[in-house]
């Protein structure tokens, strides 16, 4: 698992990088970051299923994607607004 969370930090990093160079709005943003995740995650539930079932591991999938997002969302507010 720990594996998995790096490979996102990393990807999330990259993909914030990229969204503030390319100028994207946060919407698009938010989107992009919250799908990566969800891909990233749930490619991780599929290959080793937990004890609790993988329809759990879908929806905490989502609550992480959708976290994910909005942590890159606000990292790009808070990187504009106090940018020196």
């Amino acid at each position: 698992m720990s594996l998995i969370v790096e490979i996102a930090g990393m990807l999330g990093g990259m993909m914030a990088e990229y969204a503030h160079s390319k100028k994207w709005s946060k919407i698009k943003t938010f989107f992009t970051a919250s799908a990566g995740f969800f891909a990233l995650f749930a490619t991780y539930v599929l290959l080793f299923p937990s004890d609790r079932g993988v329809f759990i591991g879908i929806i905490v999938a989502i609550c992480l994607g959708t976290v994910l997002g909005l942590c890159c969302i606000g990292l790009m507010h808070y990187y504009e607004k106090y940018k020196k």
